[in-house]
């Protein structure tokens, strides 16, 4: 269905742009067999689709972002009426106004103008009438924003240079009349919703005339809501009404840092306007020495009645000393306190995490309430619950409380005492113990839905009793697939609660469920597990509650036969497949109002592209045509193959074919490791030196591409991996279409680990390529993972990605036998091995480790190590650099190809700097 549906699309549109006539002119010359292969100079021209893409409320519009491998990125704007097509060149970050008559977005320097500028090049705003052919140019803007009711346009220009202050000019426009407003010293600003009412924050340099400002766009009336000398932040509009919070800082010289007053504003379009203030020290039960944090948004209840914020200690500045210092001239070494970290065995985050924390300000912040009405203020988080789900609408919370498992959590064994905490009150009572997954509490604050062994419960908090919901149902709520050693294994997810709260909606392995809280049965909304295919609730505006009344969009994907595609069900109603294609079929959209729905399909040979239709997406057609040029050039094309590993287990792999794939002839081939990988056998793949590791490169370049799927042993996982590897590799060379005395293995990270690892288990391997992996995995036990908010190794490799289920000092032979470097005097296989001097993630440390071992042990073992990067390579100098040594390391070892100086010898430090001096030459 997917290429008959481009072909036909293409001769409908054909006559539109001379985009798709382009198209048409290619395929007339791959008709012609006039193919050629793919070099690398042909790579700057391939377009990927961006992640911004939308309808006009009216779904009459549609546009989505285009980025080109030479960054020569645009804006491709759909009329979808007439069929037109405008390309805007350079554009970024579009919004369409409400009423769908205009598109703002932003027109970026171009590639060329940024590498010969000598200063930063800043983006120009263009405001285009989608129904005219007028449109405007302002230089000098940061951001901007349509009011709801698609009268006026906000403009906010850049902060002028050297400014100390946040503030900058903002101009409001009149659409219909194109008159501007301009005010000055603006730092934020926000329309509010279904209005015309703009608040603006006054940040000046010496804070002279901060404070909060209100605008009526329609009278052009001007308010000073509030103005002081301090700081205000944290703008944040009640949704759908008139209600307004901020908050303005507030110093106390006894105290490091500021707190803040909370300032809100309700009914601001009735003739009496309710202001109110939040001022710790007036308001009772506030803590002593805390302080209001404004690095988390003000958040509105739903009915606007209460404030969420977040407080924490606020500490005193040391106590002056009245003594003057006397003056000797005896150096004493303990005057100035030394640079010191004390870590402690007790530690239960250690110091680094504990660091990390403290300079995000994320440590001991604790939820609060204010209570407008009342001015009651309510801590609703604290050392025992030290985390609560907010939920704006429910009087009731859920609190959990770590403290008791913290220990066992250190290793990535944690659980949770779940609380309800009344908002209220801020009343709390335990009603789970031990658990790990809690979901959000019901709309009528009576129904908390959780998961324990197996199975799906419910706690009823008026009567306090729980009840299994899913015992005894043809059906696996957690995912028991997981070969993570992890004492619980996670839930397939939870996904809303029903309108009127009586249901909720849970995942299983294949289905979306409908669960009640009164214990009646449950019902199965869809019906993929008959099939083996996955069905998943579409969200499309991330809404809070499901209306079971409404037609549900699922998404689809059949998890042997790797189809994919959309359906739509209404409870105890079968699923209507939508779109179902051997193909990957993905960013299902909606326009607001209208009944227009997107969709992209791709495949590994067909650039993903968007159709539009109505509801029901039979009648969907084409709109866009991404890479029409591929059809100049020879191309893969990708088939599952199915093995078992050593545990009997069935597995699947995806295997890229050559681009100009001869029937009868034997090729080499590269086998590509993670995890699990098969399930990407659809996705499309442009062609870039940027992306090192690249499958259609790598097919351009002759090669098949194998990526199996690989279930790990707990306590052994690169011995498990090696054996898995053996049996796919096998099941492809049984096929007759690979060389098997040619195949090459690479992987990243945890693949970099089992690309190493494997060529001293096996010598079925060419050559390997290992980018930023381990190689012992006694040391990196007990390494810190920077990355990861310098959290110790410890829970990472006992129960997450390594699996090693204990510490070293308990089974040391794991350890060893599953660690490279132990294993270093059977490496018969030439191995290229990468590591940034930078990473964050897996202590570069580890490629010296083995280099060290190899060179020691008389090894073929080059390491590449590319300065100031980290667990990837983000300089497109370096990218270009490894993806080309890649290529050269596999056409020498699988190919025959001539070798490099550098594969064959050590080449000497300053030969190196001066080879790097005259790169170019």
């Amino acid at each position: 269905m997917m290429s008959f549906l481009k072909s036909a699309v293409k001769a409908s549109f054909g006559l539109i742009s001379a985009l798709l006539l382009v198209g048409f002119a290619f395929n007339a010359k791959a008709q012609n067999g006039n193919l050629k292969k793919l070099e690398v100079e042909d790579y700057a021209q391939w377009e990927s689709l961006g992640f911004s893409s939308t309808f006009s409320d009216d779904g009459n519009w549609f546009f989505y972002d285009i980025r080109r491998n030479n960054d020569k990125n645009e804006i491709r704007l759909h009329h979808l009426t007439d069929n037109s097509l405008k390309v805007l060149p350079e554009g970024s970050r579009a919004q369409f106004s409400a009423d769908s008559r205009w598109l703002g977005y932003f027109i970026n320097p171009t590639a060329e103008a940024r590498k010969k500028s000598n200063r930063p090049l800043r983006s120009q705003f263009s405001l285009m009438n989608l129904n005219g052919t007028d449109s405007l140019i302002k230089e000098d803007v940061s951001s901007f924003s349509f009011s709801d009711d698609s009268q006026f346009l906000a403009l906010k220009q850049n902060v002028a240079s050297g400014k100390k202050s946040k503030g900058a000019d903002l101009i409001i426009r009149n659409l219909k009349t194109g008159t501007e407003m301009n005010f000055g010293n603006v730092s934020d600003f926000a329309w509010q919703e279904k209005g015309s009412l703009m608040a603006m924050i006054i940040d000046a340099d010496g804070k002279a005339g901060n404070g909060l400002q209100l605008f009526d766009a329609k009278t052009n009336i001007l308010k000073v809501l509030d103005s002081k000398e301090a700081v205000y932040t944290g703008l944040q509009w009640r949704k759908e009404s008139d209600d307004l919070a901020v908050f303005r800082s507030f110093k106390n010289e006894d105290y490091e840092d500021s707190t803040h007053h909370i300032l809100t504003w309700q009914k601001l379009t009735s003739k009496a306007p309710i202001a109110s203030i939040f001022d710790q020290q007036n308001v009772a039960d506030f803590p002593t020495d805390h302080r209001v944090l404004n690095n988390r948004s003000l958040t509105w209840s739903k009915n606007g009645q209460s404030i969420f914020f977040e407080i924490k200690v606020w500490e005193q500045k040391p106590a002056k000393s009245d003594k003057k210092e006397e003056k000797n001239d005896v150096l004493d070494l303990t005057d100035e306190a030394p640079a010191l970290q004390i870590w402690h065995s007790s530690d239960v985050k250690v110091i680094p995490e504990q660091e990390i924390l403290a300079r995000r300000r994320r440590e001991d912040q604790y939820l609060a309430v204010w209570h407008l009405n009342s001015n009651r203020f309510i801590q609703l988080a604290n050392e025992l619950t030290e985390s609560v789900r907010l939920q704006t609408d429910a009087s009731i919370l859920i609190g959990s409380d770590a403290t008791p498992y913290e220990k066992d959590a250190m290793f990535g064994r944690g659980n949770i005492d779940a609380y309800t905490v009344d908002i209220m009150t801020g009343a709390r009572e335990k009603i789970l113990t031990k658990v790990n997954y809690v979901f959000a509490v019901s709309p009528d604050a009576q129904f908390v839905p959780y998961v324990e062994g197996k199975d799906v419960f419910v706690y009823d908090i008026k009567a306090k009793t729980k009840k299994n919901l899913s015992q005894g149902l043809d059906a696996s709520f957690v995912n028991e697939d997981d070969d993570h050693p992890t004492p619980d294994k996670r839930p397939y997810g939870f996904v809303a609660w029903e309108k009127i709260g009586a249901s909720f909606f849970v995942n299983s392995k294949y289905d979306v469920w409908q669960f009640y809280t009164n214990a009646s049965k449950p019902r199965r909304i869809t019906d993929g597990k008959s099939e083996q295919i996955r069905a998943r609730y579409n969200f499309f505006n991330f809404e809070d509650y499901i209306d079971e009344k409404q037609p549900m969009y699922v998404s689809l994907f059949g998890t042997w036969s790797k189809m994919s595609g959309y359906g739509i069900v209404t409870p105890g109603k079968s699923v209507k497949r939508l779109i179902f294609e051997n193909a990957r079929v993905s960013r299902l959209n909606k326009a607001e109002n209208a009944d227009r729905f997107a969709y992209s399909i791709e495949s590994f040979s067909d650039s993903p592209d968007f159709f539009v239709g109505s509801g029901e997406l039979s009648d969907a057609k084409q709109i866009s045509n991404t890479n029409p040029f591929q059809s100049e050039y020879y191309w893969g094309k990708t088939e599952l193959v199915e093995y078992t590993n050593a545990n009997g287990q069935r597995l699947q792999g995806s295997l890229f074919y050559p681009a100009n794939y001869e029937v009868g002839k034997k090729y080499p081939m590269i086998t590509y490791i993670y995890e699990l990988l098969s399930d990407g056998i659809h996705s499309y793949v442009v062609p870039s030196q940027r992306s090192y590791y690249n499958n259609s490169v790598f097919s351009q370049e002759g090669y098949f591409v194998l990526l199996p799927d690989i279930i790990f042993d707990a306590g052994d996982p690169g011995i498990s991996s090696v054996k898995t590897l053996e049996a796919a590799v096998k099941t492809v060379v049984d096929m007759g279409m690979v060389d098997e005395k040619k195949v090459g293995l690479i992987g990243h990270s945890w693949g970099g680990y089992q690309a190493g690892y494997a060529v001293t288990q096996t010598d079925i391997f060419a050559a390997s390529v290992a980018g930023a992996g381990l190689t012992n995995l006694t040391s990196m036990y007990g390494m810190i993972a920077w990355a990861f908010g310098g959290a110790p190794e410890n829970a990472h490799f006992e129960v997450s990605q390594e699996r090693m289920e204990v510490p070293p000092y308990e089974d040391v032979d794991r350890y060893i036998r599953n660690s490279s470097v132990f294993s270093i005097e059977n490496l018969n296989t030439p191995l290229l091995f990468e590591v940034g001097d930078n990473d964050q993630n897996v202590d570069w440390r580890q490629g010296i480790e083995y280099y060290n071992a190899a060179r020691r042990a008389g090894k073929q073992f080059v390491l590449l190590v590319y300065a100031n990067e980290g667990h990837g390579l983000s300089q497109d100098k370096n990218r270009a650099d490894y993806q080309m040594r890649i290529l050269k390391w596999f056409d020498h070892y699988l190919k025959g190809g001539p070798t490099q100086p550098w594969i064959q010898q050590g080449i000497p430090y300053e030969t190196q700097m001066k080879e790097l001096k005259n790169w170019k030459k």
